[in-house]
């Protein structure tokens, strides 16, 4: 559908980033859909810290506002849109729409540098958890992120060497910050997807993760695939501890 996807992994996250999704929506000319895990998030009780009305409207670019309320639908200044296209124009005007995809990565990443220096929280398109000089890694989504990181408090105390790669921004994928966010040491990936596509090779994050790793500096670091949480299946501790092992 064309949609910009951004995950969230906890109710704060939600608040933060439900911000982020709205104002790169309308600086960068792109629907984003900002979702969550539901029941798991969603429906959490917990605390959350709140950002004043004057907080946002600070980060807001007022021109693309303008430009989005010009763009609307009015008879005042009638414009054609939405006809029908056969196959010499419609190929054109979908490859024309790249630049806005391309350019969709840079702004999300801008909110996200804005509501991090507003909140003292730190947000990214994808975000390292863990042991800097980690050789087990896992690649997730979600609320699944907070149990891996509690489970890497538990593991890296003892002397492991363990960390988390927390994807936020899913689409589009952007492989350079997935490098970028993912250590030097790294010997072994795991990618967990909370779905399953029965007959696929790999469930989608994986094989983002698989694409991504191709021709890069971690080529030849083996990469693992595995699921969890369908139909909001608990997922423990010891299961991260599992698939580390």
């Amino acid at each position: 559908t064309g949609f910009a996807m951004l995950a969230s992994a906890d109710p704060q996250e939600v608040m933060d980033l439900a911000a982020v999704a709205h104002l790169a929506a309308i600086d960068g000319k792109v629907p984003v859909l900002h979702f969550f895990d539901g029941f798991r998030t969603s429906h959490e009780i917990q605390k959350v810290e709140l950002l004043e009305y004057s907080d946002y409207a600070s980060l807001l670019n007022m021109e693309a506002v303008q430009a989005f309320r010009n763009s609307a639908l009015s008879p005042n200044h009638p414009v054609t849109r939405g006809t029908a296209q056969n196959d010499d124009i419609y190929f054109q005007t979908r490859e024309a729409a790249n630049k806005y995809y391309n350019n969709i990565v840079g702004v999300v990443e801008k909110y996200m540098a804005k509501m991090s220096e507003l909140t003292g929280r730190k947000h990214g398109l994808f975000n390292y958890y863990g042991d800097e000089n980690a050789k087990n890694i896992i690649v997730a989504m979600g609320s699944v992120t907070e149990t891996i990181e509690e489970t890497i408090d538990f593991l890296n105390a003892q002397g492991g060497s363990y960390g988390l790669v927390k994807v936020h921004l899913y689409r589009p994928f952007s492989n350079k910050h997935l490098l970028e966010s993912i250590p030097q040491s790294a010997e072994r990936i795991c990618v967990l997807d909370r779905t399953k596509e029965p007959g696929s090779t790999g469930e989608p994050l994986y094989l983002d993760v698989v694409a991504a790793l191709r021709g890069s500096k971690f080529a030849n670091v083996m990469v693992n695939a595995g699921r969890y949480g369908l139909g909001s299946k608990d997922t423990t501790p010891a299961q991260i501890v599992a698939t580390f092992a």
